[in-house]
């Protein structure tokens, strides 16, 4: 089914491209061995790009047995524990016939819709709504360098560069190490479109241009802003797709500006949800507070970065346990190879491609600043929205594209003749410096020979450029083994490890309902919901605010993504409808009753359970300190925030649930003073209530529920969550 996807319509476009443009296809074939590289070994073997066996680090995948052909690499977890469970959340629904707007299994049932990572108005997500998360994303993988680099070749070659100047620029774009760290994950995307918009920008600022062609790119660009794949990155690119076109128009501003407008109207209707998903965050909240932008990175930090853009290998490998640097790999992955490196100094820029490079090199600037940090400018800018709240080191995606370009533009230059003869001599000192500096000496042998055949391209450039036709498949040769092991391989049988544990946990949780959370870290958030288990817990750096008070409550320590869960409070678990608690075989949990346990793991029954949508009569305003010592009785009562003036005190209630799913609660209420009618979800904005169809006011209950008071009688009460009405 794979190569359905990949290697056939791969073959249909080489055929496309025989017939209509020859140098179109030698580049098509220089790709072809990045592609082979990178994706091949799991078409051939029927298996993933999946880095599913960094699970072996948590439990109860501990002790579990992994197919020999299933590779590890600890640094992609994010793919398994964040993309691919909110992507098989969203397709459960899609195949349904739902909108997914709700995840019910994860977080207690979290937006989905609102994420602004699931895809779901992209087109491109299509291989996981049809194939599934795993297959999904080795398909896209194939897709996203095809993209990258076919872009690239064509924008470099409509300024009239030599085609193998174009392919030299373009495969050093499309096989960068940032685009191949990134490959799994919807950001690879987002950077993958980086050349078509910069060649869309470029074309409708032209002197003949159509003003079709600002609509156009008002359009592609608020579509890839809305469509929920990276909207952080989109916002970079597309602002560095504007910035070149200032450059190399400046007069046509008034067309930037419309183009921008038009973009900023279907963004928002599109990612409305994620707007104020955003700024009810967590992480907005922090950033608010603490202002984390405004203290840079240490110069050991800022060391390894440079030194990683000149010789990608040399803080080693995130595959191969030698990876040296404290920071992950993904951020710092700028390199683009020795032999483009060295034809960048060797060769000089024509006249006519002068703004180009300037529009290069204000793409080298900008993530100079914000992710290298480099001062005054960086000081200013921090403190300036939105810089103040972005993740700056997103900023590294404008550092490969803008060295392809002038790296292409330099090789068009050396193969007209214009060369500096001290710049052949000068890359490969230079690098060779750097390394007997660096004293790459506890390496792994794969990796000491990637950073001698850095050097190695930077000193081969003279002789290959003589051959340009060599050159190009050279640059493709050297940037392929970059990235052999960047992306693992797993075998089919091991993207959802069953242990003993986990298959206990959904017999009880199938027979008996209920919601579970795992102690201490064991079965990850998020990822009992590939088990189709119902989780409180969730890994998301957008959880609302309240949740995450509600998980600091629970001891977890990170307040944007959580952590481990430290503590379970049973009354406090029991109303949030949390049945069973998976934890440590030797885990010691008072309140709770164990059923069952092995040197895997021990299960645990919670005796204060209740029901997911309930009523009380009594409410304690401010009353955490009572939550945090479990000694609420949840049945009757419900601890509201400070300031909140509901007036509640019935002694008789009563309630029939009429329904309940993913984003609707109904049910009828009757009790002989005003009431709380509480659901246990976290709330979120575009949660409503409403009482016999009036419009009422949500109260926020145990730390982050929904509530809402009723007077008494008997009435209807109905939550609805609508994303768009927040």
């Amino acid at each position: 089914m794979v190569f359905l996807w990949t290697v056939l319509p791969l073959l249909l476009l080489h055929w496309w491209m025989w017939r209509r443009s020859r140098k179109v296809l030698y580049f098509q074939l220089a790709l072809d061995l990045c592609l082979a590289v990178v994706i091949g070994p799991a078409l051939i073997r029927g298996g993933d790009l999946n880095p599913v066996r960094c699970l072996q680090r948590n439990a109860p995948f501990t002790d579990y047995r992994w197919s020999e052909s299933t590779e590890y690499q600890p640094t992609q977890s994010d793919l398994v524990l964040q993309f691919h469970p909110w992507w098989e959340a969203a397709r459960k629904q899609l195949l349904e016939g739902r909108l997914p707007l709700i995840a019910e299994d994860i977080g207690g049932g979290l937006p989905l819709l609102a994420n602004g990572q699931t895809g779901l108005w992209a087109p491109v997500m299509l291989p996981v709504w049809v194939l599934g998360a795993e297959r999904g994303t080795t398909v896209m993988a194939w897709w996203k360098i095809e993209c990258a680099g076919l872009g690239a070749f064509l924008f470099l070659s409509s300024w009239r560069l030599r085609w193998r100047a174009a392919a030299l620029g373009a495969l050093a774009y499309a096989g960068s190490a940032y685009q191949v760290a990134w490959l799994l994950v919807p950001l690879a995307w987002v950077t993958a479109t980086l050349p078509w918009l910069w060649w869309l920008v470029v074309s409708a600022l032209k002197r003949r241009a159509g003003r079709h062609l600002v609509v156009i790119t008002g359009v592609a660009c608020g579509w890839l802003l809305g469509c929920g794949l990276h909207p952080e990155t989109a916002v970079i690119v597309i602002g560095s797709a504007f910035m070149a076109g200032l450059i190399l128009h400046p007069r046509r501003w008034t067309r930037v500006v419309a183009a921008a407008a038009l973009m900023v109207v279907i963004a928002l209707v599109m990612a409305w949800p994620t707007v104020g998903y955003i700024n009810a965050s967590a992480r907005t909240e922090v950033t608010r507070n603490q202002h984390p932008n405004r203290e840079g990175p240490p110069l050991l930090w800022k060391g390894f970065a440079a030194r990683q853009l000149l010789v990608p290998a040399i803080n080693g490998h995130p595959g191969r346990g030698d990876w040296r640097a404290p920071f992950q790999h993904a951020p710092a992955a700028t390199g683009i190879g020795g032999l483009a490196l060295a034809l960048l100094v060797a060769g000089r820029v024509r006249r006519r491609h002068r703004r180009l490079l300037w529009a290069a090199l204000g793409c080298l600037g900008v993530a100079a600043v914000l992710f290298y940090r480099v001062p005054p400018i960086d000081w200013l800018l921090v403190r300036l929205p939105p810089f103040d709240r972005m993740t700056l080191p997103r900023f590294a995606a404008l550092v490969p594209w803008g060295l392809a370009v002038w790296a292409a533009l330099a090789a068009d230059g050396v193969l007209r003749g214009l060369r500096r003869w001290w710049g052949w001599v000068a890359a490969p000192v230079g690098l060779t410096i750097l390394v007997v500096l660096s004293r790459p000496l506890q390496l792994e042998s794969a990796d000491h020979a990637l950073v001698l055949l850095t050097v190695a391209a930077a000193a081969a450039a003279p002789v290959l450029i003589s051959r340009p036709g060599l050159a190009v498949f050279a640059v493709a040769a050297e940037l392929a083994l970059y990235a052999i092991g960047i992306n693992p391989v797993a075998a089919s049988t091991d993207r959802l490890p069953r242990t003993e544990v986990v298959e206990r946990l959904r017999t009880f949780q199938a027979a008996e309902g209920g919601r579970v959370m795992g102690l201490g870290g064991v079965l990850p958030a998020n990822l009992a919901g590939r088990y189709d288990i119902p989780d409180l817990r969730a890994y998301d750096p957008l959880r609302p605010a309240p949740l995450a008070r509600l998980f600091s409550t629970l001891g977890a320590a990170d307040p944007v993504l959580g952590g481990a869960v430290r503590r379970a409070p049973a009354g406090l678990c029991g109303w949030w409808s949390v049945r069973f608690l998976i934890a440590r075989e030797d885990a010691s949990v008072p309140g709770w009753d164990r059923i069952w346990y092995d040197r895997s793991g021990s299960l645990w029954s919670n005796p204060r359970w209740l029901p997911e949508m309930g009523v009380v009569g009594r409410t304690v305003v401010g009353g955490w300190g009572l939550i945090a010592a479990d000694a609420v009785n949840f049945e009757n009562t419900a601890v509201l925030p400070e300031g909140e003036d509901a007036v509640v005190g019935a002694e008789s209630v009563g309630l029939e649930v009429l329904e309940i799913r993913g984003d609707r609660a109904r049910a009828k209420v009757e009790c002989e003073g005003p009431c709380l009618v509480t659901l246990a979800r976290p709330w979120a904005p575009g949660w409503k209530a409403a009482v016999d169809g009036a419009t009422a006011e949500i109260v926020r209950a145990n730390l982050a529920g929904l509530g809402v008071v009723v007077p008494a009688g008997m009435h209807d009460v109905e939550f609805t969550y609508h994303p768009w009405g927040w």
